[in-house]
This record gives C-alpha cells, structure tokens and sequence, in this order.
C-alpha cells in the first residue's frame, strides 16, 4: 500500500516493497498540486502495477499539509473538501465516458474552485 511522505514542502508517494526478504521504500511519484491529477494516477498505475493505491487517502494526506510548517493549522474541512474533490474528478471521469462532457465540465470546474481555496489557505498560512 502507497503511503504520502513529505520532505520539507515536497510531497512524495512512496510504497514498501520487498525483495529477497527485505524491505525497502521505493518513490512512485512527486506530487507538486494540492492533488493527484488523473494523469499522475495513471503513470503510476502503468509503471507500478502491482502495487495498490488508495488515492482518496492520497488526496488527504496532501490536503494535510506538511508537518508543522503552516503557521496556522489546516482546517479539518479542508480535508472534507479533498474528498469532495475526489469524487467530483471521478464522477466527472464516468460522466466523460458517457459522453457527457458538459456535465463533466461542471464537475472539474468545481473540484477546482476547491482546490483553489485549499490552496489559498495554505500560501497565506505559509511562513516562507
């Protein structure tokens, strides 16, 4: 299972693998939004096939933050609005596939107003 590891302000998914009875973690992918986009999910899923990642949780994570580095706590519907965003992207996936994309549209418009006031919170909360 894919965990979200942050160094610094960087955000990794990284997993534990095991080879010859050892483990070790290995990078799956730096994550530079306040999400995973599709096509990070896709990469991954395509270079990293045997390993199982739950994206919501990766979703939170990222919406978490970095460890005490905001100079002001995320606020915990912050993490509510992640999983929102979650779903909104993948409704808007499925409605894509059904020819749908108006209301496609509308979905990802939405899961990126936000994202957007996630990330407003976090550029005004940040030290640097």
């Amino acid at each position: 299972m894919a965990f979200v590891r942050w160094r610094g302000r960087c955000c990794e998914l990284i997993a534990t693998v095991y080879e010859n009875g050892r483990s070790k973690k290995i990078t799956l992918a730096n994550i530079h939004d306040f999400y995973a986009p599709g096509w990070l999910k896709e990469e991954v899923a395509m270079k990293f096939p045997g390993i199982k990642v739950d994206w919501l949780a990766v979703d939170r994570a990222i919406a978490k933050g970095p460890p005490g580095f905001l100079t002001k706590d995320i606020p915990g519907e912050h993490l509510d609005a992640a999983t929102i965003e979650h779903y909104l992207r993948k409704w808007a996936d499925d409605l894509a596939k059904s020819k749908r994309s108006k209301e496609a549209d509308y979905l990802r418009t939405t899961a990126c107003i936000l994202k957007e006031i996630r990330s407003e919170f976090f550029w005004d909360h940040n030290p640097i």
